[in-house]
């Protein structure tokens, strides 16, 4: 009896090393597999915040091209193209102020605008670069106040007024998705 209870405990003993040394071995994979799956987890949701960094990014420069296109816009249509006499005030602070921020906006922050507007971006550049060199030659050079307003349509860059509608309907768009991606990802918050 001694003899069984001996092959017994030693067996038992076999038995449980065996068995933890299993158990050790699934827990380890386990933990290489959960650690994987953290690290790809981690990856993928690194590219999303990128994504959604660059989105709130390039929503800020368009929302800044937008106002800047409606102010020069509303400008050019409620006074400036009715001018009669050159008004150096309205010039500088409204069209000249709005036609650079808006040429210099697209410059600096070329990264953030999506691909699908980077030829639209060049030509309002090329429209505001024309106008930002015949306002400097005009007004800062030759001193010119006889000339009421500045056109550089005749000279061949007319306003792009394609580009401009759809930089103003990218920014609507792209506005209303992370708007709409933020409230579902409220509410999926407990």
């Amino acid at each position: 009896m001694e003899n069984a209870l001996e092959i017994f405990l030693s067996s038992s003993l076999i038995a449980t090393i065996i068995s933890a040394s299993v158990a050790f071995l699934f827990h380890k994979r386990k933990e290489r597999y959960n650690a994987e799956i953290k690290r790809e987890f981690e990856s993928l949701s690194q590219v999303s915040n990128n994504y959604f960094e660059w989105k709130k990014k390039t929503v800020g420069l368009l929302g800044k091209v937008y106002i800047h296109l409606n102010r020069s816009q509303k400008a050019f249509q409620n006074k400036y193209s009715k001018l009669k006499t050159y008004d150096p005030y309205f010039e500088d602070e409204i069209m000249f102020t709005s036609n650079k921020l808006i040429r210099d906006l697209l410059i600096e922050n070329a990264d953030n605008i999506p691909p699908n507007l980077l030829e639209e971006a060049s030509k309002l550049i090329e429209h505001y670069d024309a106008w930002l060199i015949k306002y400097h030659k005009l007004r800062k050079i030759e001193m010119d106040t006889t000339t009421v307003q500045i056109y550089v349509g005749p000279d061949g860059f007319r306003f792009p007024e394609q580009a401009e509608e759809k930089f103003k309907s990218s920014y609507i768009e792209l506005f209303n998705n992370i708007t709409k991606n933020s409230e579902s990802a409220d509410k999926s918050l407990p």
